[in-house]
């Protein structure tokens, strides 16, 4: 029966130094999830906190920006009715200082 290299029938051969010391240890290994776990929980809560807004958010700004137009419309048809309006008083007052009356 043949023995596996580096080791003799009798037990551990000279050249067999133990475990792989270039592979991870258990405890290298959830170090290492633990880092990765906490990085992630940062993550989430700075994107929570600075990312872009919910859709509830969004939707309220929209409504907002709405109204705000809205608003803007409505003055600036106010502001046209009233340049009509001159307009038209202007006109009547020109016509009734040319005329100076019917015969």
């Amino acid at each position: 029966m043949s023995a596996p290299d580096g080791l003799t029938p009798d037990g551990p051969g000279p050249d067999d130094t133990g475990p792989d010391d270039t592979a991870p240890t258990r405890r290298a290994v959830l170090e290492g999830v633990g880092v990765a776990v906490v990085a992630a929980v940062g993550g989430f809560a700075w994107f929570s906190a600075a990312g872009p807004a919910g859709e509830a958010e969004r939707d309220d700004d929209e409504d907002e920006l709405d109204d705000q137009r809205d608003e803007l419309e409505d003055r600036q048809d106010e502001l046209e009715d009233r340049l009509e309006d001159e307009d038209r008083q202007d006109e009547r007052d020109d016509r009734g200082d040319d005329g100076g009356g019917r015969p």
